[in-house]
């Protein structure tokens, strides 16, 4: 279940570069311009556009902000205002993004505003890990349990258990991790706020394909 250069993961991170291209020329941006708008390094922009660097999931909302731009301007192939009323994803075909605890597929991302994404994750983490940092962004994020049994922790309450068919909604400012319970990962719908997504953790590269 790994990804291939037609498509997938691999050619996502390599998708961003040639969007960034695209907003340079188009906006006549040099590399110490975006870097100076988003923070992110030179040398970081320059690899990234020459497909030699990844960004974490940090970093794609952190570059996205700075141009003023939406996440999915920069992970969709199209780019640019969506003028149509629908969009589909075929099963295992959204962009993918693999994290230390949990994998995303993110859904629909050509019809998805700058504040809101819809993903697909399947949490991989066991055990509840301190020292990793908690998962925060502004907003509400929506949980429902498509299949497994999930352990939802944060900041503020006692961990909850939830089994498919579950569904809770809560403040995600609240730091919160996701946990897995039983043999199989727990598989999950998610509706949150990509907008200042915060968890250095978080990084984009090859990763296995839903449904593989």
């Amino acid at each position: 279940m790994t990804g291939t250069k037609s498509d997938g993961p691999i050619a996502t991170a390599g998708l961003i570069g040639q969007r960034l291209k695209e907003l340079r020329k188009k906006n006549d941006w040099r590399l110490s311009d975006v870097a100076q708008k988003t923070g992110i390094s030179v040398g970081t922009l320059s690899k990234l556009e020459n497909g030699k660097t990844e960004l974490n999931f940090t970093s794609v909302n952190k570059l996205a902000a700075g141009l003023g731009v939406r996440v999915t301007d920069l992970t969709s192939p199209g780019g640019g205002t969506v003028t149509g009323q629908r969009t589909v994803t075929r099963s295992s075909s959204g962009v993918n993004f693999e994290t230390p605890d949990i994998d995303y597929e993110i859904l629909c991302n050509d019809m998805s505003n700058a504040r809101q994404g819809y993903l697909r994750g399947k949490v991989n983490a066991k055990v509840f890990d301190p020292e990793m940092p908690w998962h925060r962004h502004h907003g509400q994020e929506f949980l429902f349990i498509l299949s497994g049994c999930l352990v939802l922790y944060s900041e503020l309450y006692d961990p909850v258990e939830l089994k498919a068919g579950d569904s809770i909604l809560f403040d995600s400012s609240m730091g919160h991790h996701y946990v897995s319970k039983g043999r199989n990962p727990a598989e999950i719908l998610i509706a949150m706020s990509l907008d200042g997504y915060e968890n250095v953790s978080d990084t984009l590269r090859p990763s296995k394909r839903f449904g593989g």
